[in-house]
């Protein structure tokens, strides 16, 4: 049986020895990462994980003061990053309201943002 997800970390204390650990641990690997305030989500991305994530940590960045733990997944099937992305953002309604991603992923009017529409 296949799993979606092949590697993940959750709640990761955000400090310089789990930034080069992750590093260390997944490279290059692209997936799905939510950067949190305490328990509360404060964003959801997607990508090169580890670089992004460090992205973030960057004294210039405009998300550098409003996290201090994530969680990230490496997917076994990297083609479902964005699906997982949308059901994050949409399973965290306060966010989705900051996305324009998920109704362009979705296929939804930006004019209907109630539709349940799912993607084909």
């Amino acid at each position: 049986m296949k799993k979606l997800v092949s590697e993940y970390g959750i709640a990761w204390p955000r400090n310089s020895k789990n930034l080069k650990k992750i590093k260390k641990d997944i490279g290059k690997k692209t997936g799905v990462y939510v950067l949190t305030h305490g328990a509360m989500p404060m964003y959801v991305g997607k990508g090169q994980i580890a670089r992004r994530v460090k992205g973030h940590a960057r004294p210039g960045s405009s998300k550098n003061n409003y996290w201090d733990h994530f969680s990230w997944f490496v997917l076994d099937n990297s083609r479902f990053e964005n699906q997982l992305e949308v059901i994050l953002l949409r399973s965290l309604s306060f966010l989705c309201a900051q996305s324009k991603s998920t109704d362009r992923i979705l296929g939804q009017e930006e004019s209907n943002p109630t539709s349940t529409r799912m993607w084909a």
